[in-house]
């Protein structure tokens, strides 16, 4: 009984970090879809570079992950991520230079023109490259945004409805093994009536056959 309760406190726990997982991922990809932003997940986010600008090190077309990173974080020769205002989106390049008097990073990519620079200050890093995903390359193009926010909320729904349906199974199967064990308990006391009924019957015609000895004798 004891085995049986912590797991099912063990089930019920994981069916709700899951729950609450797939809940947080759809919530920050909301976010992010709104702010026009990669979507950060425990400070890891996954993007697309549609540009050969990093060319030899990422290729256009590449999924590179990174993590989430501060001024401070970040060294030359580190490959970062930040917004770039000039251009409204969101640019990966390799820091050449770092400035910590003033509070900003000179960031050059691999592939393009000498001196073709970008000064990122300190609120425009978003993250540090860790490496780059070619199992993703697969979705050569890139990957709509709303795509991914319909997909994750599909497999939230999912995940929502095969716990509604698990705790549905584990509720019936716990009610079905209760009514077999109160059958059980109602047939063996059925058993116990009738084999006491039965030694009752016969306690009772021994003596019945005694009192008729006794009176023969007598």
């Amino acid at each position: 009984m004891v085995k049986s309760n912590i797991k099912k406190i063990i089930s019920y726990v994981l069916s709700f970090l899951s729950l609450f997982l797939c809940l947080y991922i759809t919530i920050e990809i909301i976010n992010a879809n709104n702010d026009n932003r990669p979507p950060r997940i425990f400070g890891l986010s996954i993007s697309y570079v549609p540009t050969p600008s990093m060319e030899p090190t990422i290729n256009a077309g590449d999924y590179v992950l990174f993590k989430s990173a501060s001024f401070e974080d970040v060294e030359v020769d580190d490959i970062i991520v930040f917004y770039s205002e000039d251009s409204n989106k969101y640019i990966i390049h390799r820091v050449i230079e770092k400035n910590n008097e003033e509070g900003y990073l000179t960031t050059h990519g691999d592939n393009n023109l000498e001196g073709v620079n970008e000064i990122v200050y300190k609120d425009m890093v978003y993250g540090k490259y860790i490496m780059e995903l070619g199992i993703l390359n697969i979705f050569s193009g890139g990957i709509s945004k709303n795509l991914i926010f319909f997909i994750l909320v599909i497999i939230f729904i999912i995940m929502i409805i095969m716990q509604i349906v698990s705790i549905s199974i584990k509720k019936k199967t716990e009610d079905l093994n209760k009514s077999v064990e109160e059958e059980k308990r109602l047939m063996l006391e059925e058993i116990k009536k009738e084999i006491l009924a039965e030694e009752l019957a016969k306690l009772k015609a021994e003596l019945t056959q005694k009192e008729e000895n006794n009176n023969k004798e007598e």
